[in-house]
């Protein structure tokens, strides 16, 4: 089945040749499918099958004879992506129609929980007929916002992702991870009008702080209204390179460069230079984006689980600038794309692809779903419940336990608005306190005294030890001294103790060590991705997280000489 030819329903987006029409053109139809879901979704699980029934998967689970979504779920189990992995070595192998009738021409990395990287099959047709059109959409919204930005090129700032050529092959396929394509696959995938300019292109060589600090020197003349990305560190990281690098961004600005370098895009203006330069003369905090770009009116990121918990730096960086949302998007599949104000939640998207929920319970520890686990579908969700996602994509995931957790908060029409949760059953416990992140980032929160400053990166390690223990590494502020570090350490646990009930009675009884500030140089956090870089480690693998899963962070950070010597 064809989406585009068998089912009127659907947008046939070569029908505009103007971008920023086919933007606006696609949000009014996510809006209305809103309104009226039943007649694509079903439409989508048909197609699904078509791009199953004919392959090695489909033979083996007799998807000949499935028709309706019932007969679905009773021929696949639910598996996670170890229950995939055979199937995509097959392909990997080069055997022909193993998932999908549609071949795959590329695989996309990105991390596994069994620690070994995950490989998802993207095809044309997955592309072509389901992401392109989903990120058109989100991005109608942003431009219903601010405007048609005039031109594209200078008008935003698009870090969600990143043109960057195929460094990785595996098994002759070209690997690579989704925020770092090589470019798209036809018209129907999203091709934005700044998909050739300079700033928007990369190479994996480049520092993850030089390729930001580039970005920001390629545009710094332009009049950026939306500035765009997935995970708000981004931003917080553009603002620091921004803040660090004012002498060295008006020499370049003034010279024609780009971090000394002659580029392409980067012509000199001194008259620009100068301006900058009486703008980083006026304070000693450094420049803030809304120096060089006073105009910028909206930003775009995720904005729940531990994303959100970003809020205060993000603001920090951008005042009363309005938020609004990235799409609820993974390697493997987009879940929510957002239509309206609503800060962190968008509907269902139910166009891209067939999704189940399992009922989410207190005590998951996040382990793979039963097989014949029972799930509902999306209109039998109930609003303030959180499930547990099982999504059907075309790519060849099919009812793929992705160990995503999602709260119905309301809904968009007849489609549920669910706002992700985080990871199910993502916590730290050695001996039953199960730590969230919420746990740790709340409890800095409350212990980090105002007159010390904005509350700076942290995260917290696991320090197994007779008793165990936890360790919060700290980017140090310049100026507080040891005493703070003790103070910190104290109200931490004082409150960590008061917001989870298990740590305090672990520490009561003496099984757990009490918590230990471990206080780092500024910007270490940014170097340690860096050097995560350096080993291999590719950039959608590469996010903060508030808990560390184990202590290899303690190795890194003693190995680059990271924490503050007294």
């Amino acid at each position: 089945m064809n989406l585009h030819t068998s089912s009127p329903a659907l947008p046939k987006l070569h029908g505009s040749g103007d971008f920023f029409a086919r933007t606006q053109s696609a949000l009014t139809w996510q809006r209305a499918l809103c309104l009226n879901p039943g007649q694509v979704a079903d439409d989508v699980l048909q197609d699904l099958l078509d791009q199953a029934r004919s392959t090695a998967f489909g033979r083996q689970h007799h998807l000949g004879s499935v028709a309706t979504s019932g007969q679905w779920k009773r021929a696949l189990p639910i598996r996670a992506y170890e229950g995939f992995r055979p199937y995509v070595e097959r392909q990997l192998a080069g055997e022909p129609q193993v998932l999908t009738r549609s071949a795959p021409y590329a695989f996309l990395k990105t991390s596994g929980s069994s620690g070994l990287p995950k490989y998802v099959p993207s095809t044309r047709h997955w592309r072509d007929h389901y992401r392109g059109r989903g990120l058109y959409a989100q991005w109608g919204l942003y431009f219903e916002k601010v405007g048609r930005p005039r031109p594209f090129s200078s008008g935003l700032l698009d870090l969600s992702w990143e043109r960057a050529p195929v460094a990785v092959e595996h098994q002759g396929f070209p690997v690579y991870s989704i925020s770092r394509r090589p470019g798209a696959v036809g018209a129907e995938d999203w091709v934005p009008p700044w998909y050739d300019t300079p700033w928007f292109t990369g190479d994996d060589d480049e520092e993850y702080g030089d390729s930001l600090y580039r970005k920001l020197r390629l545009l710094v003349g332009g009049d950026v209204r939306l500035l765009v990305t997935l995970n708000p560190s981004k931003i917080v990281g553009l603002a620091e390179q921004l803040a660090a690098r004012g002498t060295e961004l008006v020499r370049d600005v003034h010279e024609g460069t780009v971090a000394g370098r002659a580029f392409q895009g980067a012509s000199a203006d001194p008259e620009l230079a100068r301006r900058i330069q009486l703008m980083l003369d006026r304070g000693d905090a450094g420049l803030r984006l809304t120096d060089l770009w006073p105009n910028l009116s909206l930003v775009v990121c995720w904005n729940s689980a531990s994303a959100g918990l970003y809020r205060d730096w993000l603001e920090n960086v951008t005042p009363g600038i309005p938020k609004l949302p990235f799409s609820t998007t993974g390697t493997e599949g987009i879940v929510t794309l957002p239509v309206d104000d609503h800060p962190s939640a968008g509907p269902l998207a139910v166009d891209q692809g067939w999704y189940e929920f399992a009922p989410y319970e207190d005590g998951d520890d996040g382990g793979p779903l039963a097989s014949d686990a029972e799930t509902v579908d999306f209109h039998e969700v109930e609003v303030g419940r959180s499930y547990r996602l099982v999504m059907s994509q075309a790519n060849g995931l099919y009812r793929y336990d992705i160990g995503d957790v999602y709260k119905v908060v309301g809904k968009v029409g007849a489609v549920p608005r669910l706002e992700f949760s985080g990871r199910a059953g993502f916590a730290s416990s050695f001996t039953g306190e199960k730590l969230t992140e919420t746990h740790i980032h709340d409890s800095l929160r409350l212990a980090f005294a105002p007159a010390w400053g904005a509350l700076p990166l942290f995260t917290c390690i696991p320090s197994w030890g007779t008793p165990p223990g936890y360790v919060i590494a700290v980017e140090w502020p310049e100026g507080l001294g040891a005493v703070a570090e003790a103070e910190l350490a104290v109200g931490a646990e004082r409150a960590l103790q008061r917001l989870n009930s298990e740590y305090a009675e672990k520490r009561r009884t003496d099984r757990l060590t009490p918590l230990r500030v471990l206080p780092l140089v500024a910007g270490s956090f940014g170097l340690i991705a860096e050097e995560q870089r350096r080993r291999g480690a590719a950039a959608m693998q590469i996010k903060h997280h508030w808990i560390q899963r184990n202590d290899a962070l303690l190795d890194i950070v003693t190995e680059m000489g990271l924490t503050v010597r007294r």
